[in-house]
């Protein structure tokens, strides 16, 4: 019994924290603040693997800053424009949350795809628009 309610304890501060979070992201984002919103990245140069990472989104900037070691030599594609937006597949949701949202983007360099979760999701289509818009001006 005391496994259940330490169980469920620990997932309730889990999810306050992690929601804390979302909405500090939030308001630094309408202050026009760069915000860093964790996500996955991946390239057809580099096997289709989803990489670990963090994207660094603010007013004038869209950069990519990796996680691991596989992700550090992975440079964010320039002109990054969106082309779709899915679900990812069920092989992808056991490497993946499964409730994640696949932006599909294509650059010069070649099709990508960024895996954000939906609380997140507005912030990584609004940064995407605006960097489509500084490039059509």
């Amino acid at each position: 019994m005391i496994e259940w309610v330490v169980a469920l304890v620990a997932g309730a501060v889990t999810a306050w924290w992690l929601g804390r979070k979302v909405r500090h992201r939030a308001v630094s984002a309408a202050r026009g603040d760069v915000i860093r919103v964790p996500c996955l990245l991946r390239q057809a140069a580099h096997e289709g693997r989803w990489l670990r990472g963090r994207m660094a989104m603010g007013p004038s900037t869209m950069t990519w800053e990796p996680r691991t070691r596989a992700g550090a030599e992975v440079r964010f594609p320039a002109r990054p424009t969106r082309t779709g937006l899915r679900a990812p597949s069920r092989r992808e949701g056991m490497r993946m949350n499964a409730r994640c949202a696949i932006v599909e983007c294509t650059s010069p360099e070649g099709s990508f795809g960024i895996a954000v979760m939906p609380n997140e999701l507005g912030q990584v289509l609004l940064a995407l628009s605006r960097n489509a818009a500084e490039e059509s001006t």
